[in-house]
């Protein structure tokens, strides 16, 4: 019975070492494919991690750019609006611009044109004998005017820029070498405007010698009456009242068939004057309206007078009422070409009160001692006509006095 249960009784099987071996390397190389797997995972970790690093740093590129092409859009539009701002700017400069040059050459145009309508009422047809004594008076009136003008107005106007030099020799502290220089320099512009004026003085003479050569030195224009005053002596009162209707109808039939040189050279003088005036106006509508409009005034009141002795002259020197006033119109394009320069150059005063100022003055004195007064002692006045024409030239310069004042 022992030995049947001892049959039966199973018996377990015996491991071997090399079995045991083999479970433990598979069990090692399952540990080191998981670690392997488990440093794959890591790896794949990393790799991941790195990508979304990627990712993040990209997308941060990304709104780096954003920012900047942000920051660019601003900045263009910056640079937009100061371009708007610029060019409304301008539009507002060149409006003003236009503004300006409109009223300086309309204020031009009106001077010009107003006393015109003072011409037409002038009870002189032409430099006839009928009309002697009233243009005499107008002459008379008229050298007053150009002498007063030329010192009392254009030869202060030409000293005014640099008079403001003399007051320093007023003021304490100043070394001699400075007081010694601005007295210098003071004194040579004060010999440059005198070099000038007789400059004008001079050119005007040679420019009637010239004319007078090319027109065969025609002396009729200071000695025709005088010449005329001996053979009336010895005439009778018929001859006498036939040679004044010989003259008046010739006078009728041809106005105005030669103008005397005293006639162009006040035409000449008076466009560079007008000129003048023209820079002025264009000079003080670029300082402002208010300035402008006080500055027409002015030369408005001063014109008046000028034209009605330039007609006078020109009347005197063989011109009919018409023609004169229209030579007279045609003299206003210096104005106007003045006050274009002006606002061209901005302002342009320099030149004129240079020597343009002076030269014109040297200008009126010749025409009103050598051509206008002479006319005035030309025959025979009666007291009363004398005393008219002595008043007129005082008249002529008081006028220049009060508008100096004023100016």
């Amino acid at each position: 019975m022992e030995q049947a249960s001892g049959a039966l009784r199973p018996t377990s099987p015996k491991r071997s070492p090399t079995d045991t071996d083999t479970l433990t390397i598979m069990d090692t190389d399952t540990l080191t494919i998981m670690d392997t797997l488990t440093i794959m995972d890591t790896d794949t970790l990393t790799i991941m991690d790195t990508l979304t690093i990627m990712d993040t740093l990209t997308i941060m590129d990304t709104d780096t750019l954003t920012i900047m092409d942000t920051l660019a859009i601003m900045d263009t539009l910056t640079i937009m609006d100061t371009d708007t701002l610029t060019i409304m700017d301008t539009l507002t400069i060149m409006d003003m611009l236009t503004i300006t040059r409109r009223r300086a050459i309309g204020s031009t145009l009106l001077i010009s044109a107003a006393p015109f309508l003072i011409l037409f009422l002038i009870p002189v047809q032409s430099n006839s004998d009928q009309h002697q004594n009233l243009l005499k008076i107008l002459l008379s009136f008229a050298s007053g005017g150009l002498l007063g003008d030329a010192f009392l107005h254009l030869i202060p106007h030409a000293l005014a820029p640099h008079s403001h030099h003399g007051d320093d020799h007023g003021h304490a502290h100043k070394s001699e070498e400075s007081h010694g220089h601005s007295h210098g320099a003071e004194h040579d512009h004060v010999m440059s405007v005198g070099l000038w004026v007789l400059g004008g003085l001079v050119a005007f003479l040679i420019v009637e010698k010239f004319v007078r050569l090319l027109k065969g030195n025609e002396g009729h224009g200071h000695s025709h009456s005088s010449s005329q005053a001996k053979p009336k002596e010895k005439h009778s009162d018929d001859e006498d009242e036939k040679e004044k209707e010989k003259t008046a109808k010739a006078t009728k039939d041809e106005p105005c068939t030669d103008i005397k040189v005293s006639g162009y050279l006040n035409l000449a003088a008076d466009v560079i004057h007008n000129f003048t005036d023209g820079l002025a106006m264009g000079a003080s509508f670029l300082v402002s309206p208010t300035v402008g409009t006080i500055t027409t005034l002015t030369i408005l009141l001063h014109e008046v007078p000028h034209e009605i002795g330039d007609f006078a002259i020109l009347i005197q020197s063989g011109c009919t009422k018409r023609k004169a006033i229209f030579l007279q119109l045609l003299t206003a394009l210096g104005a106007v070409a003045g006050t274009i320069c002006s606002l061209l150059a901005q302002g342009a005063g320099t030149a004129a009160t240079t020597w343009i100022l002076p030269f014109t003055a040297g200008g009126f004195v010749y025409i009103a001692t050598v051509t206008v007064l002479p006319e005035l002692l030309v025959g025979r006045s009666s007291f009363g006509q004398s005393v008219m024409e002595i008043l007129a030239l005082l008249f002529g310069v008081g006028m220049m006095v009060v508008i100096a004042e004023y100016e």
